[in-house]
């Protein structure tokens, strides 16, 4: 019953792996067009139709997102309890396991770590499914490891035969200024396709090799023929380079089947010229390459300096994935903007892995590769040549250098638009490991052992639980406590709906400058009319920031949270309050339209100067009714709010530069149409006059009229 159970569980795995294999390497085509409808009706139910179209912060991808981290932290712990409980010695095939279930964790610890804002849950899906199909190959794949392979060759295969149709067709081109239309299949870039064609071509010549059957030879060979062809169309000298030396090591490695073939190592040969001289002269304007106007050679130069800038920021947990593009921007050159990249990347998959996960993912990563190298040499140096999988293993190594190589001058996997080959390569180190498990099984653990195991296993586990009360314990107090205060306020929110403060400075809110109203809302809380009291992206921002600095320095508090931290709660910072302010900012949504509650907000607010209320900050600080502000001055009064200053003596012209400054930025992000580039900059070049004589302006310096 247990084994039919396993073969059953194994065949559905199976089934989701091939799916996987079509969604990722055969998009947009006619393979993928059955579980693209059935997506859709999907997306339909659920409403996450604008998913791919919005990509950043949909239900839907969070949603996703959440459902793929639980299933990779999932397979993680049951490769633990494999590991050490029912595998009775510690193989090659662990060690590299080992290591890839450190890589995946630092995948996973982005979440807790990331600078991204916002976070980009929908660009992160792949992650889950990458990492996922290798444990799930490596785990529950046995005997069907080689249909898996050739499955992903033959999709690969039709990868590229659309990338040869649509190139002779004029169809979905990639335009390149300078050279023309390049091949990227049914993808966006070439950058997604040349990979995919670096593993096809290897790995389809050793299956040809493996084959009995003629006209399964020829078809594998017909494989590698599209592979190279698709690859010429995509122009990527990169991608000649790579295929270069992969075809190199297929032709001269003393391991490779086909090194004893006259034929086919001459052909390497032939196709290893042909690629390092077209390499020399394809997109260089006929002369070699480097030249002074190959700009796409000496940009690589311009763009590896800005990633050693955006590596600099964060240097040992990275900046986070996919926060290379908005840390390109902030890095940008001159010189580098004259080159004006297309793709926003490192160009470098170890400059990548160093600017996302800093230089500890990347120690991480060639650890990983070391681990594979010795699982590898563990394969050659234990079955004979003549052997499937001492043949498949070539191919394997012979791709995985391309791959390699391909990095030195690009991102050939580990990059959100490169999530077809990164795929690709999860796929086939899962089957490496599984095709050697299933050669060389452990022994059978008996059940004395077994029993001692689990038990020890248990015991690890317990101790972690035990380990972990006293910060559960911890947490549940401050919890109960912020529930408790929560409850506490509630009848007082009721009487706010009924009656207003009775204050002589109170402002309502048809009496304050609508430009003071919207720097407020942008400077706090850009998504105050969206959310229903409580951002939850905000309060994720901030536990990242928390947990990098070690310290609390951000509070992710809406404009509702902060109101009834104010009226309810006090201003010491506890996770008691934290937590009450998050119970009551939905019941004050409830009870509550958002205009009163921006205007008990504006009302309540500290603005420094020793008092509370924009009436009293607009009178300190500049001696005028809320109602006549101008931008520059909403701007600066919005801006104090997370740094109030004691008196005048702490309002430096840095202050205000500052403070301005931000306002403006989130103005030109939450209202771009209200708040266009030439209002920004007429209220910067607005001279700012506090009301006892200074005068600062933020475009032209500071001018000092009078003293303090």
């Amino acid at each position: 019953m247990r084994d039919f159970l396993y073969r059953l569980l194994s065949a559905i795995i199976l089934v989701i792996l091939v799916i996987g294999v079509i969604w990722f390497i055969l998009p947009d085509t006619v393979f993928s067009y059955p579980i693209e409808k059935l997506w859709s009706f999907c997306a339909t139910i659920f409403h996450w139709q604008e998913y791919y179209r919005k990509g950043l912060q949909t239900e839907g991808a969070i949603a996703i997102f959440f459902g793929g981290y639980l299933l990779l932290l999932i397979l993680l712990i049951i490769y633990g309890f494999c590991h050490f409980v029912l595998w009775d010695r510690i193989s090659p095939t662990s060690h590299f396991t080992n290591a890839f279930a450190l890589l995946s964790s630092c995948y996973l610890l982005d979440f807790f770590v990331s600078t991204a804002d916002p976070y980009p849950f929908g660009e992160l899906l792949w992650v889950f499914m990458v990492f996922s199909s290798f444990f799930l190959t490596m785990l529950y794949i046995g005997e069907e490891w080689s249909l898996l392979l050739k499955v992903l060759v033959i999709a690969i295969g039709e990868q590229c035969l659309y990338a040869i149709i649509y190139y002779f067709l004029s169809f979905n081109q990639f335009h390149t200024p300078d050279f023309g239309n390049r091949t990227s299949g049914t993808f966006v870039n070439p950058g997604s396709l040349y990979p995919l064609c670096l593993i096809g071509f290897p790995i389809s010549l050793i299956l040809a090799e493996m084959e009995k059957s003629l006209h399964w030879r020829w078809l594998w060979r017909a494989i590698g023929g599209v592979s190279l062809l698709a690859l010429t169309f995509t122009f990527t000298r990169t991608g000649w380079i790579a295929f270069a030396v992969s075809a190199g090591y297929l032709a001269f490695s003393p391991f490779s089947p086909l090194r004893s073939q006259r034929p086919a190592r001459l052909m390497l040969v032939l196709l290893i010229v042909l690629a390092l001289s077209g390499t020399a002269f394809v997109r260089t304007m006929g002369r070699p390459v480097g030249n002074p106007e190959d700009r796409s050679f000496w940009g690589r130069f311009a763009i590896w300096q800005t990633a050693l800038h955006v590596i600099a920021d964060h240097p040992l947990l990275g900046n986070g994935l996919n926060t290379y593009p908005q840390k390109q921007r902030e890095h940008m050159t001159e010189r580098l903007k004259y080159f004006n990249p297309l793709n926003v990347e490192a160009k470098n998959l170890y400059l990548h892995l160093a600017a996302e996960l800093g230089l500890i993912g990347l120690a991480v990563f060639c650890w990983v590769a070391w681990r594979y190298y010795q699982l590898f040499r563990f394969v050659i140096g234990t079955f004979p040549p003549s052997s499937d999988l001492y043949k498949i293993a070539i191919g394997i190594h012979a791709a995985l250098i391309g791959i390699a190589v391909a990095g030195l001058a690009d991102t050939p996997i580990l990059h959100h638009s490169r999530s077809a080959a990164t795929f690709a390569v999860a796929c086939l180190l899962g089957l490496l490991c599984s095709s050697v498990n299933h050669a060389c099984p452990a022994p059978v653990v008996d059940d004395d052992t077994l029993r001692k195991r689990r038990q020890r296993f248990w015991r690890g586990v317990g101790f972690v639980v035990v380990a972990s009360c006293l910060p559960i314990t911890y947490f549940s107090w401050h919890v109960g406590v912020g529930v408790k205060k929560a409850f506490e306020a509630f009848p007082k929110v009721q009487e706010l709906a009924f009656r207003l403060p009775k204050a002589t400075s109170y402002v309502r809110l048809k009496e304050i400058a609508p430009v003071m109203r919207d720097a407020v809302v942008a400077s706090e809380d850009g998504y105050f009319y969206f959310h229903h009291g409580v951002d939850w992206l905000a309060l994720h921002r901030a536990l990242r920031k928390n947990i990098r600095a070690l310290r609390f320095k951000q509070g992710g508090s809406t404009i509702t949270m902060q109101l009834a931290r104010y009226l309810f709660l006090g201003r010491e910072r506890t996770l008691a309050r934290k937590v009450a302010e998050i119970i009551l900012a939905p019941k004050m949504e409830q009870l509550l339209p958002k205009d009163r509650i921006l205007e008990l907000y504006l009302n309540t607010a500290r603005f420094g100067m020793g008092e509370d209320g924009l009436f009293a900050a607009a009178q300190n600080y500049f001696g005028k009714q809320p109602k006549d502000l101008n931008l520059a001055e909403a701007a600066f009064l919005a801006g104090v709010l997370p740094e109030p200053p004691f008196d005048q003596r702490n309002v430096t012209p840095e202050l205000v530069r500052r403070c301005q400054q931000r306002v403006f930025e989130r103005l030109r992000a939450f209202f771009p149409e209200r708040y266009p580039p030439e209002v920004i900059q007429e209220a910067q070049k607005t001279p700012l006059k506090f009301r006892w004589g200074t005068v600062v302006i933020l475009s032209e310096g500071v001018n000092e009229n009078g003293g303090h």
